[in-house]
């Protein structure tokens, strides 16, 4: 699903115009990512979390050579889903 097909649905679902229901989700996807942007977890109860995760400095090999090369530390973003969430998906 698109973000478009997302507004579309909501605004159906609730009867807001497109307009108003957009402006709803792109301040919300917002505010996650400026938690996120500042380490903190964002969490919705029945559907999951995400959290920043410290990805380590690390040596990789290049697929395909011998040739080692440096990877810097990083923060990346781990999605993960509550109980409901995996059991709607697994009965699905």
């Amino acid at each position: 699903m698109k973000k478009s097909m997302l507004i579309n649905e909501i605004a159906d679902k609730t009867g807001l115009p497109k307009s108003e229901v957009e402006v709803i989700v792109n301040s919300m996807l917002d505010s996650i990512t400026d938690a996120l942007k500042a380490r903190e977890a964002v969490s919705f109860i029945g559907f999951g979390s995400f959290v920043p995760v410290k990805k380590n400095a690390r040596e990789i090999y290049i697929p395909g050579t011998t040739k080692k090369v440096q990877v810097e530390e990083k923060y990346g973003i781990r999605f993960k889903p509550s109980k409901k969430l995996k059991s709607v998906i697994e009965e699905s």
